[in-house]
């Protein structure tokens, strides 16, 4: 599994996908509000959501954990 961190400091705007779901390659995963800005968290590879660690409105600092996907499926 690989898991993805925030590469930003912000607030979860909106999650776009939910546990268990299998994603494709460039799928949004959610969103992060950064300074007026909406950043979209994307995947690199088609793969299978583990876990999602943030909710909608979480205030997030770069580094934090936000979802983990599993890309050997």
């Amino acid at each position: 599994t690989k898991m993805i961190y925030s590469e930003v400091s912000g607030t979860i705007s909106e999650i776009l996908v939910s546990r268990d779901q299998i994603v494709e390659k460039e799928t949004d995963l959610l969103i992060i509000e950064c300074m007026k800005m909406l950043i979209p968290v994307t995947t690199k590879n088609k793969g299978k959501i583990i876990n999602i660690y943030v909710k909608e409105n979480d205030i997030i600092n770069e580094g934090d954990k936000l979802i983990d996907v599993n890309y050997d499926i």
